[in-house]
């Protein structure tokens, strides 16, 4: 009898090492398996080891539909935590959709290197917009463009942004040919290249800048003597300056003053600003013209054969009247103000932006 124990004792240990063991297998097998073949095995092994958090990975989830212009991928950890998603749009309400707000949170947060169509918005997400001719015209006959939005959650060193930036290239190019988008392929970042967060310069230095307009047009008496963020790519889809009020001191959060922005191809279309006011001005909506209100000037142009928007709209809570004046409801006289220093802004930030960019067909706000 206690032989037989002895044994079921010896069996059982066995069997249990033995789960014990193929758990242990299980898990690295696990994770193998679903990095190879996330994304329809199209992500890159080195970058997404660099982007990946710690911990095990829990599943990955692709859909494709080619006569829609739709493309989803998403490859998440054990917590349902994503380390990439993709989401590519054509056409249909889904793109217009995303394009109507992806200006709400700023955008460019930082620019991409290389002339690359796009810019990085918040928690490294990229989104990249390659021309798609292979699917005809888009409307009015402007060049088609794919928009793909590329989400690295836990991208934050420089490292993690270089592959970032990689795997948002290299799945760029991977749906338009899926979608039978020909023309070139994006080109590969350079070696360690990452998105660029701009620089702060004094606003009496941003002369020969593009955000030239805040050296030569009046601005607001708190950022005479602040700073302006320029974040304009070269060759871009899209660029920022903003001009920000004089901190008090070191600690001082920069506060916004005025935003001018310009957006070129279906982003002048159909993105839709926040923080512009009661008046947000749908970029797409009615004839694609100049506009000017007391919350927002906007030009127009064309580059490089697409529509070009350029906007000028004051910054989060920017009052009617600069400190020490008499509070109350607006003047007609200052909001009239409002719309000449707007006018002002945006056709000095449009005509640098045309001159620098050979754009054409320029048209500005008329005087109010």
């Amino acid at each position: 009898m206690w032989r037989y124990r002895k044994w079921l004792w010896g069996a059982a240990c066995a069997v249990l090492a033995l789960v014990v063991v193929g758990f242990s297998v299980r898990a690295p097998v696990k994770d193998w398996w679903l990095s190879r073949e996330a994304c329809g095995g199209e992500l890159p092994g080195e970058d997404l080891r660099t982007v990946r958090p710690e911990g095990r990975l829990g599943e990955e989830r692709e859909s494709f539909d080619e006569s829609g212009g739709r493309y989803h991928c998403v490859l998440v950890t054990d917590q349902d935590k994503v380390v990439v998603a993709v989401d590519a749009y054509l056409d249909g309400a889904d793109r217009e959709d995303k394009l109507s707000y992806v200006g709400e949170s700023y955008p460019p947060q930082a620019v991409l290197p290389g002339g690359l169509p796009g810019f990085e918005s918040q928690n490294s997400l990229v989104y990249l917009m390659p021309e798609c001719p292979g699917r005809g015209k888009g409307r009015d006959g402007d060049p088609r463009r794919l928009l793909v939005g590329t989400w690295t959650y836990f991208a934050e060193s420089r490292e993690e942004k270089a592959a970032m930036l990689r795997l948002a290239v290299r799945m760029t190019n991977v749906v338009t040919e899926k979608l039978g988008c020909g023309g070139k392929p994006l080109p590969p970042p350079e070696d360690g290249a990452v998105p660029d967060p701009g620089r702060y310069v004094p606003r009496a230095k941003t002369q020969g800048t593009a955000c030239a307009a805040f050296a030569t047009a009046r601005v607001p008496a708190e950022g005479r003597d602040g700073q302006v963020r320029i974040a304009v790519a070269e060759g871009g889809m899209v660029g920022r300056c903003t001009l920000y009020a004089a901190a008090e001191s070191d600690g001082d959060r920069r506060r916004p003053l005025v935003e001018l922005t310009s957006w070129r191809g279906d982003w002048g279309v159909d993105v839709r600003e926040m923080g512009s006011g009661p008046d947000p001005m749908p970029m797409g909506d009615g004839p694609w013209k100049p506009a000017l209100t007391e919350d927002r000037a906007w030009a127009v142009a064309r580059c490089d054969g697409e529509r070009t928007g350029f906007a000028a709209h004051w910054g989060d809570d920017y009052p009617y009247r600069e400190e020490g004046e008499q509070h109350g409801p607006p003047t007609e006289a200052e909001r009239k103000e409002r719309r000449e220093r707007l006018r002002a802004y945006v056709t000095a930030f449009a005509q640098d932006q045309t001159r620098l960019g050979g754009c054409t067909e320029l048209r500005v706000p008329a005087a109010p």
